[in-house]
């Protein structure tokens, strides 16, 4: 058998040879040899867990923010060491690598994609700088949603309520339609609903046309705004990351790839179950209506059938006469809660909680706890449309 450098064979002859001139120092050589192997093999399994961990050091990965760090976590646990860029409190809209985050990245051998706003602009820098690093872009081959006029409370004609209960009339053939129209990750939409999905794409302008919208170059449909990264928030997409990820890491660490394995189909269903459940709970209000400042739970939204309205788009503050629409909007349709998230400002939203005396909440679409989070989110909104419905 051939041993070739840094193998555990290898390591293992090394450390060998090394406890064995130690205690030749010590003992002198006679005396050395003279123990018996017994002896040093029981020295040897005293020092292995030593040598085991030279053997087996975590593998450095990058990811740009938590619900992605708690997925690598889950899948490799102590196999990994995680770098997570954007912390809590900041927005992936806005942020910036810090220059010992660059300089800490030019080392990483894997960086994990999921499409956020700074890694357009950064990704090719940090290559750039780090030649060896792999860049595995979890978010390809997902159909995007885009932060469009769907998502815009104040762009609506006064029609979005109804627009959005449409939904129900092609909804009924399966519990969790919504991700098949909306072509989450299933192109045959086209063949089994193709007059669901061109009605939808003029509905919502956002991603029932085939790959070429997935990725296409925005100059092409400008109309469509700017892509939305918060793939994650549904549950169904998170399992294709998942699954993903996992093929990565059992690449990057075949001696683990069997834990990897295990760790993914143990994921894997927590997430179908967590699906299922969420699926339930917001059955009764399929349909329904809730305002957020900024549009980030828009997958989760079309997952559960729900329509997600925003008071910005884009980093973009509502006007004053946006503002007064709003207000005459949200008291129409009795809207007793505005959502939150930590990472932008909550001026506007409490602006017009204040005028509606309706209640602001939370719904974090970067908490590093996925599954109690959505959770919260899913009982959160449940409350929301109770407190209108009181």
């Amino acid at each position: 058998m051939s041993m070739h450098a840094g193998s555990p064979l290898a390591s293992r002859q090394v450390f060998c040879e090394k406890l064995l001139s130690r205690i030749q120092r010590t003992l002198g050589s006679r005396a050395a040899r003279s123990l018996p192997l017994s002896v040093l093999g029981a020295l040897a399994v005293l020092a292995a867990p030593n040598a085991q961990a030279e053997d087996s050091a975590p593998l450095h990965v990058a990811v740009s923010v938590p619900p992605i760090e708690w997925m690598v976590d889950q899948l490799a646990g102590d196999h990994v060491e995680i770098t997570t860029l954007v912390k809590p409190g900041n927005s992936p809209h806005t942020y910036d690598p810090t220059p010992r985050q660059v300089a800490e990245l030019s080392t990483v051998p894997l960086y994990l994609a999921i499409g956020v706003p700074f890694e357009q602009v950064w990704l090719p820098r940090l290559e750039k700088n780090n030649t060896e690093m792999q860049v595995v872009h979890l978010e390809e081959g997902l159909n995007t949603r885009h932060f469009g006029s769907e998502d815009a409370h104040h762009h609506d004609d006064g029609s979005g309520h109804d627009e959005h209960a449409g939904h129900d009339e092609h909804e009924d053939h399966a519990d969790h339609a919504e991700h098949d129209e909306h072509g989450h990750e299933d192109h045959a939409d086209h063949d089994e609903h193709g007059h669901e999905d061109h009605a939808d794409h003029d509905e919502h302008g956002h991603e029932d046309h085939a790959d070429h919208d997935e990725h296409a170059g925005h100059d092409e449909h400008e109309d469509l705004g700017e892509a939305d990264p918060h793939l994650w928030l549904d549950p169904q997409r998170m399992q294709t990351v998942v699954e993903r990820t996992a093929k990565v890491l059992e690449a990057q660490l075949p001696e683990h790839a069997g834990e990897i394995d295990a760790n993914e189909q143990r994921l894997l269903k927590t997430l179908n179950t967590l699906d299922t459940q969420i699926a339930q709970a917001l059955a009764p209000y399929k349909g329904r209506n809730f305002l957020i400042f900024h549009p980030s739970f828009g997958y989760f939204a079309d997952r559960y059938s729900l329509a997600q309205h925003a008071i910005e788009v884009s980093g973009r503050e509502p006007t004053p006469r946006e503002m007064a629409t709003l207000v005459t909007r949200a008291k129409d349709e009795n809207i007793g809660t505005i959502f939150v998230s930590g990472q932008f400002s909550q001026t506007a939203a409490k602006r017009i909680a204040s005028s509606l005396d309706a209640e602001v909440a939370v719904l974090d679409p970067l908490a590093e706890d996925y599954l109690e989070n959505l959770k919260r989110a899913t009982e959160a909104l449940k409350a929301g449309f109770e407190r209108t419905d009181s």
